[in-house]
């Protein structure tokens, strides 16, 4: 007697594409209910003068840890979750803050400025250093070639390094969040006693507000 192998029919495409489309909706439903819940008793606990760091603390490991897969969300999916994720880093460090609990606080401030660094674009501490590294680059190539190269030349058609970044107010928005977390940092670094950590948020902080208020039409608050 002959066997033959028993193959499963696989699922069509268009059916596979509508469950994951159904998952990660339901994923994104039940995020919002999750955070909802643990701000309640968030709320509740400081109504009740209890600490309220280990709901904060849960609202900010469950955004984290959601998914690193592209998911089936919509860009209003995603910038809704960014900015929650923002304000859930925010709540905690305050949280830290008023307990005086400075190395927690620290910790969520340095990962609240990471986040807020990613959304300010051109004014992001990472787009200078990777300005920095272009015009060093540029600075290399011109050195061993004696001559500076056509691609690095500024024209007409292409601004130039020195030229005032497009900066929409969104990203202005997030670099004054972000320089009020620096603000919250170097008061944590007082209240540490390091002087030299208090110094380097002050230039920073310094510059930023410099770049903000040539870029922005309305003074900072």
């Amino acid at each position: 007697m002959e066997c033959r192998a028993l193959h499963q029919p696989s699922p069509p495409k268009q059916e596979m594409a509508s469950t994951n489309y159904d998952q990660d909706q339901q994923l994104f439903a039940d995020t919002l209910l999750k955070l909802q819940i643990n701000s309640a008793l968030a709320k509740e606990n400081t109504l009740n003068q209890k600490s309220p760091l280990p709901y904060l603390a849960e609202c900010c490991s469950l955004l984290d840890n959601l998914p690193r897969r592209p998911l089936h969300w919509t860009p209003a999916q995603e910038n809704l979750v960014s900015a929650l994720k923002i304000d859930a880093w925010v709540a905690l460090a305050d949280g830290f803050i008023q307990a005086k609990e400075l190395i927690q606080a620290e910790s969520s401030l340095q990962k609240l400025s990471l986040l807020q660094d990613a959304a300010a674009g051109p004014l992001s501490l990472r787009s200078k250093k990777a300005g920095r590294q272009n015009k060093r680059y540029s600075s290399h190539n011109q050195n061993e070639s004696g001559s500076i190269s056509p691609s690095v030349v500024p024209t007409s058609s292409s601004p130039s390094s020195s030229a005032t970044p497009e900066v929409s107010e969104g990203q202005l928005r997030a670099a004054a969040d972000l320089m009020r977390t620096w603000v919250k940092l170097r008061q944590v670094y007082i209240d540490m006693g390091k002087q030299d950590m208090v110094n380097n948020f002050s230039k920073r902080i310094g510059k930023m507000e410099e770049r903000i208020e040539s870029l922005s039409t309305e003074p900072l608050k």
